[in-house]
């Protein structure tokens, strides 16, 4: 729970707006500008509360807010609370009347309190007191559970919430109230981003809804979306498109920025979200195929997600080369195969920093070609070529493993493709002596990197 509601402290959100004209005159008096409505303050029992989560008057999910975070425990300790006539925060609410009269409240602050109620009250969570667990009530028929006696469910029933009410606020008056409420507690850097508003934060919420919630893209390629997670990776997946044909490793204050952006032209913003939507429906395709995706995304031993910084330069890969002539899907699964595995058999941690990006970055542009040698050994090692050149610019991987077939290649045809970058550096190349390094990841599922 956090330390939520306190709307006292707000200087670090004084800025221009508060402060707005230095140069009024000497002995005019100082007025505030921008200010919003008064507030109401109320009272609403839980059970009421709980009525209009059901019936959906009580928008919990707002794009700008969190997901759920709060553990059973924590919900039980909150529940526990109220039974015991603790102090709770209140709950901010965002109030609007349709013609019609019918009311909906938006959840500015205090959604994990009232998820803890809903979830209490519907019976799937407990109240513990000691080694004991009691329900409101039996969720599964098929599960004996021991019921808070009635007395207590009545009580808990006519619990209130104090509720603070802002009545017709715009989402840009939501999201700053949210914002502000938030100081005491930590938010992730992609809860953060949730928050924002502009052309491309809404297009990447309307696309994390599509591939996240509708088409399940997390759990076909494993990768963590939780705690805003999702929403940062595709963040950074557009802000690294939108930098296009030059790479730069984009610092999350550029991100931020990119978001928030509202000075691009309409042609700018459209070139931007188009390139992105085309990329990402092809991830999409790729991950729906279970022998696409196979190639795409094989992870190997004692390895059990794909990492973000995966997702976001396969990406990147597809917006590069899926306009080439007489490139297929099945095409662009092989080679962000083969991408993968290389950057997995140089780094041991696949994480999101300049150096392993830059790695990336330098593969699709053809300036890391991989030269598996055979050998007896079954063992997988990765090590620098010693009679290859040692040139920053061009860097050669040799992979020790077993015989093999050979099969015809797709990386030389990734080194030779023109791209922006690799079109200016052509002779940084280095044509790799044999042509089985598109298949060297379907052998070498885990590799061990030597010293």
């Amino acid at each position: 729970m956090s330390s939520d509601s306190d709307l006292s402290d707000l200087s670090e959100f004084e800025g221009p707006e508060a402060g707005a004209n230095k140069r009024r005159r000497k002995g005019s008096e100082y007025k505030i500008t921008n200010a919003l409505q008064q507030p109401h303050n109320s009272s609403f029992a839980t059970v009421w509360l709980n009525t209009l989560i059901k019936e959906g008057d009580i928008k919990l999910n707002p794009e700008y807010q969190r997901d759920v975070v709060w553990t059973d425990a924590k919900q039980s300790k909150l529940i526990d609370s109220l039974l015991r006539n603790y102090y709770i925060p209140p709950v901010i609410f965002s109030l609007s009347t349709d013609a019609n009269g019918n009311q909906t409240r938006v959840c500015i602050d205090g959604k994990q309190r009232l998820t803890s109620i809903h979830r209490f009250l519907e019976g799937h969570i407990p109240h513990k007191d000691g080694g004991t667990s009691y329900y409101f009530q039996q969720a599964d028929p098929s599960k004996s559970c021991r019921l808070l006696p009635e007395n207590l469910r009545r009580q808990f029933r006519n619990k209130t919430i104090i509720c603070v009410e802002y009545r017709d606020l715009d989402g840009t008056a939501e999201r700053d109230i949210f914002q502000r409420v938030q100081l005491g507690m930590a938010l992730t850097t992609g809860e953060t981003f949730q928050s924002y508003e502009g052309p491309i934060a809404k297009f990447i919420h309307q696309t994390h809804s599509q591939l996240f919630e509708e088409d399940r893209l997390d759990d076909l390629l494993r990768l963590s979306i939780d705690r805003g997670k999702g929403f940062q990776g595709l963040v950074r997946t557009v802000a690294c498109i939108a930098k296009l044909p030059d790479y730069v490793h984009v610092s999350q204050l550029q991100q931020s920025k990119l978001l928030q952006k509202h000075n691009l032209t309409e042609e700018e913003n459209n070139q931007i979200l188009r390139k992105s939507k085309r990329a990402l429906d092809i991830i999409r395709d790729i991950a729906s195929d279970p022998q696409l995706r196979e190639k795409a995304f094989p992870l190997p031993a004692r390895t059990s997600r794909t990492s973000p910084v995966e997702f976001c330069f396969s990406t990147l890969l597809v917006a590069i080369r899926m306009d080439r002539p007489g490139i297929t899907t099945p095409q662009l699964a092989e080679q962000i195969g083969d991408m993968n595995a290389t950057m997995r058999a140089m780094h041991i941690d696949m994480r999101t920093n300049n150096k392993v990006s830059q790695s990336f970055w330098e593969y699709i542009n053809g300036q890391i070609p991989i030269d598996p040698t055979p050998s007896v050994s079954s063992q997988a090692t990765v090590r620098p070529s010693e009679s290859e050149p040692t040139s920053p610019k061009a860097k050669r991987i040799r992979v020790n493993g077993p015989m093999t077939p050979q099969t015809p290649s797709v990386a030389a045809d990734l080194i030779t493709s023109e791209t922006p970058l690799a079109s200016k550096r052509k002779s940084a190349a280095v044509t790799p002596r044999s042509e089985s390094a598109a298949q060297f990841y379907k052998v070498f599922g885990s590799v061990k990197q030597e010293p």
